[in-house]
């Protein structure tokens, strides 16, 4: 019996930034739990904006190139998936970013939930918020772009 067998499979959307890298590597510090694959666009990050204390970590994720607005790059990364992870998140005018932050979230919510997917997971950032810039708003604040 391989030891994959108990482990959950974890997606996260756009692995390859910031947030999503982090993610990963929080994942693969409980590698007896988790196997992770990540959907972006550009597929793993490159070394450049890896930061180093992350770089051999990251090596142990399954990187897929596509993007998560192409319906069968969505259902194929999910396939055999347990939990979805979105880190997908841009700035710009509020129609960029709600295309960006909310369309693609939408599109993905749906094809998880399609795959069977058990649980979904956004994460964003607080400045979403209207003027909430290092404060703690209630989730009844107005939200940019939405």
């Amino acid at each position: 019996m391989s030891s994959n067998v108990l482990k959950k499979r974890l997606l996260i959307l756009g692995g390859n930034g910031y947030v999503g890298q982090n993610i990963c590597h929080a994942a693969l510090l409980q590698s007896d739990k988790y196997l992770v694959r990540s959907l972006s666009r550009s597929g793993p990050p490159s070394p450049s904006s890896t930061p180093p204390h992350l770089a051999s970590t990251l090596e142990q994720v399954e990187w897929v190139s596509g993007d998560v607005f192409d319906a069968s790059a969505r259902k194929d990364s999910m396939e055999g998936v347990d939990y979805v992870v979105s880190t997908i998140g841009a700035f710009g005018s509020n129609e960029f970013m709600q295309r960006i932050c909310g369309d693609a979230t939408i599109e993905a919510i749906l094809t998880a939930k399609e795959a069977g997917v058990k649980k979904f997971g956004f994460v964003s950032s607080a400045q979403v918020y209207e003027g909430s810039a290092g404060v703690k708003n209630p989730e009844t604040v107005p939200m940019h772009g939405y």
